[in-house]
Formats: structure tokens, C-alpha cells, sequence
């Protein structure tokens, strides 16, 4: 019972930890790799403005600000699973 419960806490800082990388750090790189890429963001805040539009379309359930916002989750899954699946391969090869 206790390992489950570590396992359990384990995932839950994990996800945690993605969720805010995805909530504060993924917008903030955004805007600064578009400022030089593209110049710099017409709201009179500038990130401020940016984050606002952001977190303001994920409240209004749009699909693309929430694939910013869920992104290092999503990322982390894929290669969680990937390499889940690849250790299921080599262990039936075996």
C-alpha cells in the first residue's frame, strides 16, 4: 500500500510539475522566440497582453491555446509511451 501511494504521489508532482512548466514557462518562451522571430507583440503589455490572450482562449476552450498550455504534458506521454512500447517489443523478442 505505502509503494502505491509513493507511485501515486510520485505521478501527481510529475504532472504537477509539467502543468505549471506548461502554464508559465511554455507562454513565456513562446513570446520570446515570436519577438525575434516575428517582432515584437502589438498589445500595449507585451507579455502581459500575450499570457492574457492565452489563458483567456484556454477559459474559452479553444483547442490550440490549450495544446500550448498542455503541451510538456503531452510531450512527456508521447515519449513516456513510446519507449513503453519499445521496451514491450525488445522484451517479446527476447
Amino acid at each position: 500500500m505505502r509503494k502505491l501511494l509513493t507511485s501515486v504521489l510520485r505521478w501527481l508532482l510529475l504532472f504537477t510539475g509539467l502543468g505549471l512548466a506548461g502554464a508559465l514557462l511554455v507562454p513565456a518562451f513562446a513570446y520570446v522566440a515570436g519577438k525575434r522571430l516575428i517582432g515584437a507583440y502589438e498589445g500595449k503589455l507585451g507579455f502581459m497582453d500575450y499570457a492574457d490572450s492565452i489563458y483567456a482562449a484556454a477559459s474559452r476552450g479553444e483547442a490550440l491555446a490549450w495544446l500550448i498550455l498542455l503541451s510538456p504534458i503531452l510531450v512527456w506521454l508521447v515519449w513516456y509511451l513510446i519507449l513503453r512500447l519499445q521496451r514491450r517489443l525488445l522484451a517479446a523478442d527476447g
